[in-house]
């Protein structure tokens, strides 16, 4: 087992193991009136089951809301409906929200705990390898139709806790779009921590499939520190967007077709690109094609232009990107430089 403690407003450790253990040890549920799980229809066939036994062995009010997967059901909608579910059984201010699934999850259950009563305690039992970056730090967010996470907060959970079995039954897709959340700490690791693990990863990723309980926290390292110094996103927690500018903007205008990670491997591409890397830029298109990387319907560049310029990085009307050189840059990038770079990457895809 691997635990990682989070210096936040709010501190917590973070789990990693092969297994519920994590359950036995905690003592969140004596301190609670009702345990209510936020989960999707995908994660509870496959694991629902087990882990409400599990719960219901410990605390004797369980509350069970499933929603439909994927990023549509990030909206104010949803949760309105999931307070109702939360009405009806009679949730209280002592209640404990679990946000049992992916990073959709999390960012949803998250975002109701911290409306919920003005606000309960949560937690994050991820279930996906992209949810190892979404959990940690506490941004908690809903879509909006013209901007994804435009609804959101910053609200700490009481913990994360991480069972990397549940990551056996995941697809090829889903390790992949987690993969991109990965790939970003990995770049991030040379102006973020000691020394750098890019070039480790992507060896480890030409070999065979990854120890995730390594790996995992690795990327949360990253995360951890970045956190620490800037909770609420004032200076360096922006560096943690790299390659989400466009990928956000991609994500949208594909409708969510394609995966968050996935989004984020072509933003990251496209980042490169716009601050004159080129050779990482090559480096991580040709891996991107190697991997089958779904493919994107290209449309005009005014239209991803348009959704960048509503990203939360913007300052005056400009487009901000995070970039990566000497040193992580946060930097106003001219439309005709965005352009160019657009070109650039629509002909390695």
């Amino acid at each position: 087992m691997v635990t990682i403690h989070v210096d936040a407003s709010v501190p917590y450790d973070v789990s990693i193991e092969h297994s519920d253990a994590w359950l036995d040890r905690v003592d969140y549920f004596p301190a609670c009136s009702t345990v209510w799980v936020i989960t999707d229809r995908t994660v509870d066939a496959l694991h629902g089951e087990v882990f409400k036994q599990r719960l219901a062995g410990i605390h004797p009010q369980i509350v069970w809301s499933v929603v439909t997967p994927g990023d549509g059901s990030k909206s104010l909608e949803t949760v309105e409906k999931l307070v109702t579910d939360g009405l009806t059984a009679r949730c209280d201010r002592d209640t404990l929200v679990v946000a049992f699934g992916g990073g959709m999850i999390g960012d949803l259950a998250g975002f109701l705990a911290s409306v919920y009563m003005r606000g309960v305690r949560y937690i994050q039992v991820p279930t996906t390898v992209l949810a190892h970056d979404s959990a940690i730090g506490g941004k908690v967010a809903v879509n909006h139709p013209l901007s994804k996470n435009a609804i959101g907060a910053f609200y700490q959970p009481i913990g994360v806790h991480y069972n990397v079995s549940r990551l056996e039954t995941l697809s090829n897709r889903d390790v992949l779009s987690g993969l991109g959340e990965l790939i970003k700490h990995a770049y991030l690791s040379r102006y973020v921590l000691a020394a750098s693990f890019e070039d480790e990863l992507f060896q480890a990723l030409s070999v065979g499939t990854l120890d995730w309980e390594l790996w995992l926290a690795r990327g949360i390292e990253v995360k951890r520190v970045v956190v620490e110094a800037d909770e609420r996103e004032h200076g360096v927690r922006a560096w943690l967007n790299f390659g989400h500018t466009f990928g956000h903007a991609l994500e949208s205008v594909e409708r969510y077709r394609l995966s968050h990670g996935e989004a984020v491997l072509y933003g990251m591409v496209y980042a490169f690109l716009v601050g004159g890397d080129t050779d990482r830029a090559s480096k991580l298109a040709a891996w991107m094609r190697a991997r089958r990387v779904s493919r994107v319907e290209w449309k005009p560049f005014e239209t991803y232009l348009t959704v960048m310029g509503l990203d939360k990085k913007n300052r005056d009307g400009q487009v901000r990107f995070v970039l990566l050189g000497e040193a992580v840059t946060v930097e106003a990038v001219p439309s005709e430089r965005l352009a160019e770079a657009y070109i650039q990457l629509k002909g390695w895809f």
